[in-house]
C-alpha cells in the first residue's frame, strides 16, 4: 500500500523495448501514479525532459547509441533532482558505480517484477517528496528570517535582545545609534551585567533581571535619565521574556522608544472632535475612522454601550461629509410608541387613519439632502424592520395612505447599544436588514477602557456646569480625580456627565473633593483599573493571590483565576485587569491550570 498521495505525479519510463515499456505503465497507473510518459531513446527523454517536470524518472542502462548512464549525466546538467531508478539486464560493478556516482536512487536487474519496480519506485518518492518538503520548510524559514531582519532593521524603536546570562545577542540600527549617546559599552556580544553595574544610563538593568526571575512581561512605563552629554531623555520602555517553548525563557527582548523625539507628534493628538471629548489612542482611531467614513455615503452602524456617545459621532460623520449644510434629523425609535412610528418616519396623507387631520411629512422626507439617524434600530418591530428595509434598498417609500412611492436623496446612520448580531442569531432581527445597515461599523469604546480621557472629560463637564450655575469651581482634587479613574463607569460618558453635574451642585467650596462623589464611587464593587493593587478588589470564594511571584495566601491559584472569571462574568480582560496580571498571563494560565471554562456557571 502506497505510504504517498499518487495522484499528480509525473513519471518518466525510458526503454528501447516497447513492450516492457508498456508493463511499467500498467504498473504504475495500476498504482495510482500518473501521467505516466514514456521514452523509446534517448533523444526522446531528453525532448520529454524539456517539455515537462518529472517526480521520478525509470530508464533502462541501454539505449541504442547511448546509455542511461549518459541520460543520467543529461539530467544532472539540466539541475534536474528528481529520483532516477536504473534497470539492467547486465549487472556490473562498474555501471552500478558510475550510475550511484552520479546520483541514481537504486537499479533494479532484469527481469522485473511487478512488487520490485512498485516498492522502489514508491522509496524513491517518498524520499524525494520528503527532500522537497525539506527545502520548502527552509526556504520559508530562511524567508520568514529575512522578513523579521528587515523588520528588525527597519523599526525607528530600538531594539535588543540578550539570553539568560544578559549577554546581547543582537541589537538594530536604532539600538546602536541611542547607545551610542547614551553607553559605547553597550554592543553586541557585551553582558549587560558587566557594563551596566556603575552606569547610571544602564536604566533598564532592573527590569531585564526582573522578568529573567518572573517570566513576566513589564509593559511600557517611561523612564527619565541624563546621558553622558548632560542631555535629559525620556524614553519608554517594553521588557519582554523570549520563551524556549518548554515553559521557561532564553533570554528577553527589549524595546525602547526615544520619546524625547517624538514629543511634538504626540502634541498633534487631538483632545476634541467636533463635540466628541477624548485623546486616548482608542478615540484617535474613532476620529481618524469618522473623517473617513464621512466622505463616503455608505449607510453606517454605530455600536457601543448607553452612554458611550454614539449621538455626538453621528454628528460628526454628518458634518464630515458633503451633506453638512443640509439637515441632520435624528429619530429615537424607542422613544415613539411603535403604533405612531410608521407614520413618523414614512408620513401620511390626511385621512388615511382615525385622527390623520392633516398630510404629514415624516422624518425619511425632512431628512431628504441631508442624513437620518435612526437611534436604537435594535429595538423596532419585525414589521418596520421590513418596511426600512424596502426603503434603503429602494431610497423610495410609500407615506401612510398614498399609493404614489416618493424619493430621496439621503444617507442612513443608525445606532444601537444592543448586539444586533446575536439578535440575528436569535430571529429577532432581519439578517438582510443587519447588513444593510452595516455597511461600515464604528464601535464606540466604554468609559473604562479609555480610563485616561476620563479627567479630560470630568473637567470639560465641570467647565459647563460651574459657567452655568454661576459657581467659582476651579478643579477637582487629585484624591476625588483618583476615584473617578478607578471607578468601573457602567453608565459610561452619561454617568460621568451627571456625576460631575451632580458634584458642582454640592459643592460649596472651589474644589469638588470627594465629599461630593456618590456612594457608588466612593465604595465601588469593582475597580477596573490596572494600576490598582489586587490586594484592593475583594473577590468572592478566593483570597488574595499573586500571580506574578506564584505565592499563595488562602486559596489555590486555580480558585483565584475562577473567583475573578466568575467576579468578571466570563469577561478575561476584565479578569485579568482584577488579577493585576496580562491578558496573555491569564490564558497561559487556564491552559496550564487546565481551567475547563465550559463548566463555570457564568
Amino acid at each position: 500500500m502506497s505510504t504517498i498521495a499518487t495522484e499528480n505525479v509525473p513519471i518518466l519510463v525510458v526503454d528501447d523495448e516497447e513492450s516492457l515499456r508498456h508493463t511499467f505503465k500498467i504498473f504504475l497507473k495500476r498504482e495510482g501514479y500518473g501521467p505516466i510518459v514514456l521514452a523509446s531513446s534517448f533523444d526522446e527523454a531528453v525532448l520529454e525532459l524539456s517539455n515537462c517536470d518529472f517526480d521520478l524518472i525509470i530508464s533502462d542502462i541501454v539505449l541504442g547509441g547511448n546509455t542511461g548512464i549518459d541520460l543520467l549525466k543529461r539530467i544532472r546538467e539540466l539541475k534536474m533532482d528528481c529520483p532516477v531508478i536504473m534497470v539492467t539486464g547486465y549487472p556490473n560493478v562498474e555501471t552500478v558505480s558510475d550510475a550511484l556516482r552520479l546520483g541514481a536512487f537504486d537499479y533494479i536487474q532484469k527481469p522485473v517484477e511487478k512488487d520490485q519496480l512498485l516498492r522502489t519506485s514508491r522509496l524513491a518518492l517518498q524520499q524525494y517528496r520528503l527532500q522537497k518538503e525539506k527545502e520548502k520548510a527552509e526556504e520559508e524559514k530562511e524567508k520568514y528570517r529575512s522578513y523579521l531582519d528587515t523588520i528588525f532593521r527597519s523599526v525607528s524603536d530600538a531594539i535588543l535582545t540578550t539570553d539568560d546570562d544578559m549577554n546581547i545577542i543582537k541589537m538594530n540600527q536604532s539600538a546602536r545609534s541611542l547607545f551610542a549617546t547614551i553607553n559605547p559599552a553597550i554592543e553586541e556580544g557585551a553582558n549587560l551585567a558587566a557594563v551596566c553595574d556603575d552606569d547610571k544610563a544602564c536604566f533598564f538593568k532592573e527590569d531585564i533581571e526582573k522578568v529573567l526571575r518572573s517570566g513576566i512581561e513589564i509593559t511600557e512605563h517611561r523612564i527619565e535619565f541624563i546621558t553622558h552629554s548632560d542631555k535629559q531623555k525620556i524614553v519608554s520602555l517594553c521588557v519582554s521574556p523570549l520563551e524556549d517553548g518548554r515553559g521557561g525563557t532564553r533570554g528577553v527582548a527589549i524595546v525602547i522608544r526615544d520619546m524625547t523625539a517624538i514629543a511634538p507628534e504626540q502634541s498633534k493628538q487631538r483632545a476634541t472632535f467636533h463635540r466628541m471629548i477624548g485623546s486616548s489612542p482608542v478615540m484617535q482611531t474613532v476620529y481618524t475612522m469618522i473623517e473617513n467614513v464621512g466622505k463616503v455615503d455608505s449607510a453606517v452602524l454605530i455600536t457601543g454601550e448607553s452612554g458611550t456617545g454614539k449621538e455626538l459621532a453621528t454628528e460628526a460623520l454628518h458634518l464630515e461629509s458633503h451633506r453638512k449644510n443640509r439637515p441632520l434629523v435624528k429619530v429615537d425609535c424607542t422613544a415613539i410608541p411603535e403604533n405612531l412610528l410608521e407614520s413618523e418616519l414614512f408620513g401620511h396623507k390626511k385621512g388615511s387613519f382615525t385622527g390623520a387631520d392633516e398630510d404629514r411629512m415624516g422624518r425619511i422626507l425632512q431628512a431628504d439632502g441631508g442624513t437620518l439617524f435612526l437611534d436604537e434600530i435594535g429595538d423596532v418591530s419585525s414589521m418596520m424592520q421590513l418596511r426600512l428595509l424596502r426603503f434603503l434598498q429602494e431610497k423610495t417609500f410609500y407615506p401612510v395612505g398614498r399609493d404614489t412611492p416618493i424619493q430621496v436623496d439621503l444617507r442612513v446612520i443608525a445606532a444601537t447599544n444592543v448586539n444586533l448580531k446575536e439578535k440575528v442569531q436569535q430571529g429577532k432581527f432581519r439578517e438582510d436588514l443587519y447588513f444593510r445597515l452595516r455597511v461600515i461599523d464604528i464601535i464606540l469604546p466604554p468609559l473604562r477602557e479609555r480610563v485616561g480621557d476620563i479627567s479630560l472629560l470630568a473637567n470639560h463637564f465641570l467647565e459647563h456646569y460651574t459657567a452655568q450655575m454661576g459657581k467659582p469651581i476651579t478643579g477637582i482634587s487629585d484624591q476625588a480625580m483618583e476615584l473617578l479613574t478607578r471607578y468601573s463607569w457602567p453608565g459610561n460618558i452619561r454617568e460621568l456627565e451627571h456625576v460631575i453635574e451632580r458634584s458642582a451642585v454640592l459643592c460649596t467650596d472651589a474644589t469638588i473633593s470627594k465629599e461630593q462623589l456618590p456612594q457608588e464611587i466612593l465604595y465601588p464593587t469593582e475597580i477596573v483599573n490596572s494600576s490598582v493593587s489586587v490586594q484592593d478588589t475583594v473577590l468572592p470564594g478566593a483570597e488574595y493571590y499573586d500571580l506574578s511571584s506564584q505565592s499563595f495566601q488562602g486559596n489555590s491559584p486555580e480558585d483565584r483565576i475562577i473567583a475573578a472569571l466568575k467576579k468578571s462574568g466570563g469577561n478575561k480582560a476584565k479578569a485579568a485587569r482584577l488579577l493585576s496580571i496580562d491578558r496573555s498571563t491569564l490564558y497561559r494560565k487556564i491552559k496550564e491550570l487546565h481551567i475547563d471554562l465550559t463548566s463555570l456557571d457564568i
